[in-house]
């Protein structure tokens, strides 16, 4: 299943919330535009046991087309004078909680499109509370002792080999048995922390989490990260030089930014709908922001 072209279109003069992306793909590549565009694509999962109706696409398909600018007004000199634009398009279904689906569906999207920045995932979890994803590991993905139904998908499988060693079509190093971000999200959280203190606005500072779950959020964040760093179809085309790596493969625990999951809390009142959509906003104006700071 492939994704379509899409247009990561243009900010409104008033930098208001903009429109959601039109039905009709168009082409995702920009030229010749006045702003420094961050390009970011972000999905959110389906229903599975215990959560019918699942907050995180709920957010995700409901966030602005273009980020307006009060999120990203803490950037530095450098990156206010290359007029930044935060653009953001939802993936077009919730990613069902399926090993074989994530696994196939993850390296199509790093395929397909290169001018991504950033891939955000969002996923629930059954507090009140906000947290970035440090790490992700390889395994283990099947049954927990004594437990043999234990962390099945909405197919009732489990990963071949109970792990994520299928991911990538399996171009990853055997040796990689987790991939860590190569974000500073702690940085992410005092900016945010610091951010929170300044404002009215209904938003949480997350948390820093080196413990994704090992189960489809910390595997579809693993698959993500490493399609980011082995997929050799996959070519980065960022339209802009950056001034760090986005990748680090070489290092002793491989790393990259170019993805990034984000926990949300699974309560669906709409006043938590509404803060988790203004907190993933927050998060995603920081992420660029720092990636692109000197």
């Amino acid at each position: 299943m492939s994704p379509p072209n899409i247009d990561f279109g243009e900010a409104p003069a008033d930098g208001g919330e903009g429109s959601k992306a039109p039905d009709s793909p168009r082409s995702l590549k920009h030229h010749n535009h006045p702003h420094r565009l961050f390009k970011v694509y972000i999905t959110g999962f389906g229903n599975f046991a215990g959560i019918p109706i699942n907050a995180s696409y709920l957010v995700a398909s409901s966030l602005p087309s273009v980020l307006p600018a009060k999120y990203t007004q803490h950037a530095p000199e450098s990156v206010k004078s290359q007029n930044l634009q935060v653009s953001i398009i939802p993936h077009y279904e919730a990613v069902p909680v399926s090993y074989e689906k994530v696994t196939n569906l993850i390296p199509t999207l790093y395929e397909d499109l290169p001018g991504v920045d950033l891939f955000v995932h969002l996923g629930v979890m059954p507090f009140e509370y906000y947290r970035i994803e440090e790490r992700a590991r390889k395994g283990y993905y099947g049954p927990p002792e004594g437990n043999p139904t234990g962390r099945a998908d909405v197919d009732g499988k489990y990963p071949e080999h109970n792990d994520a060693s299928g991911a990538v079509r399996g171009k990853v190093p055997k040796e990689v048995t987790e991939i860590l971000s190569g974000l500073d999200v702690e940085g992410i959280c005092k900016d945010l922390e610091n951010a929170k203190k300044e404002s009215t606005d209904d938003f949480w500072a997350p948390k820093v989490s080196d413990d994704a779950g090992l189960y489809l959020c910390e595997f579809i964040y693993y698959n993500s990260l490493a399609a980011s760093l082995y997929d050799d179809e996959a070519n980065y085309d960022s339209e802009y030089p950056e001034p760090r790596p986005v990748t680090d493969p070489t290092g002793e625990t491989p790393r990259s930014s170019r993805a990034v999951f984000i926990h949300v809390p699974s309560n669906m009142t709409d006043e938590w709908l509404e803060r988790s959509k203004e907190t993933v906003k927050r998060i995603i104006g920081a992420i660029a922001v720092q990636r692109l700071s000197p």
